[in-house]
């Protein structure tokens, strides 16, 4: 008798398709919340889900925001609070954070950045003392502001060195992506700045040219450049933040067209002293993100200085 053939095995299940996601809808409409809420304005619908995103205008009891939504969110309007206060700007997790302009009942007010829904780094004080029109420059920590000499030189200190600190570790880990994906042609594409005509219109808003061309970052000037950000470098690179308040002059201050300190457009310099003829000396990295958070922020080249070669 033959020996019994194997068991064929069972067939892979087959895995069924998904049918795919519905494109989002921006609709405009009307709606009455349960709590009493009225909204007016646009609004996204994807399938049967529904939120508000786009320009609008949300009433909630004595309270009211007017502006752009971005997935049921705020992002930039104004936001008027039950107590009169009115607060114009930018948000973010429903928080004012950005730049802002913030005007109590009594009179003062506030223009400069917000983090986390408090006054956060360098701003414009308003009729906070005593007299018509008072105007003060200065920095606040965490809501707190005092218009002393010695706490205004202690926020100052420990605002910069919180935003110095939080962008060069951004900056240098993009320089570090950059060179490793850079090749005999030049940094990859999402590093150089659009030449075409609409992303001009747009940054130009943030920074002027000339921008480097493909071939001035070339993986063989790249990589020996970043080789000096290595821990224990015999010769590290110089980083410096850009703030607005005195950093050495290499690149024309001109060029950069948004506030250093207000969180969008700045500016890193990486700069090789002794460098060699033929070697990468600067680059200069642009943040032209439009968002108020270092997490979002778009690296792009602005400046690469070699070295000339001696004739």
């Amino acid at each position: 008798m033959g020996k019994k053939a194997a068991a064929a095995p069972d067939p892979a299940p087959v895995e069924e398709e998904k049918p795919p996601e519905p494109e989002p809808e921006i609709l405009q409409g009307e709606f009455v919340f349960q709590d009493g809420s009225t909204y007016s304005g646009q609004f996204m619908k994807k399938g049967e889900a529904v939120c508000l995103h786009g320009q609008g205008m949300l009433v909630t009891g004595p309270e009211s925001y007017e502006g752009t939504f971005a997935d049921g969110m705020y992002k930039m309007g104004k936001f008027t609070s039950c107590s009169g206060a009115v607060y114009s700007g930018s948000f973010k997790g429903n928080k004012f954070h950005g730049v802002g302009h913030y005007r109590w009942p009594d009179g003062r007010e506030y223009r400069g950045t917000w983090k986390n829904g408090s006054m956060h780094g360098r701003g414009e004080y308003l009729n906070f003392s005593v007299g018509a029109d008072k105007k003060f420059d200065g920095f606040s920590l965490g809501g707190e502001f005092s218009s002393s000499e010695q706490e205004q030189d202690e926020a100052k200190k420990a605002f910069l060195a919180e935003y110095s600190s939080q962008f060069e570790q951004s900056a240098t880990a993009a320089l570090r992506d950059l060179a490793e994906r850079a090749t005999a042609d030049g940094a990859p594409a999402d590093y150089l700045v659009p030449q075409d005509e609409d992303s001009a219109k747009s940054i130009a808003e943030f920074v002027a040219g000339p921008f480097p061309e493909p071939g001035e970052t070339a993986q063989a000037l790249m990589q020996p450049f970043v080789a000096r950000l290595a821990e224990g470098a015999e010769q590290p690179l110089e980083v410096t933040v850009y703030t607005g308040l005195g950093e050495p002059p290499r690149l024309d201050p001109q060029r950069l067209k948004k506030p250093q300190l207000q969180m969008a457009g700045q500016a890193v310099e990486f700069f090789a002293a002794n460098a060699e003829a033929g070697t990468l000396q600067m680059v200069v990295l642009v943040n032209l993100s439009p968002e108020y958070d270092v997490e979002q922020a778009k690296w792009k080249l602005l400046q690469c200085q070699v070295v000339p070669a001696v004739s």
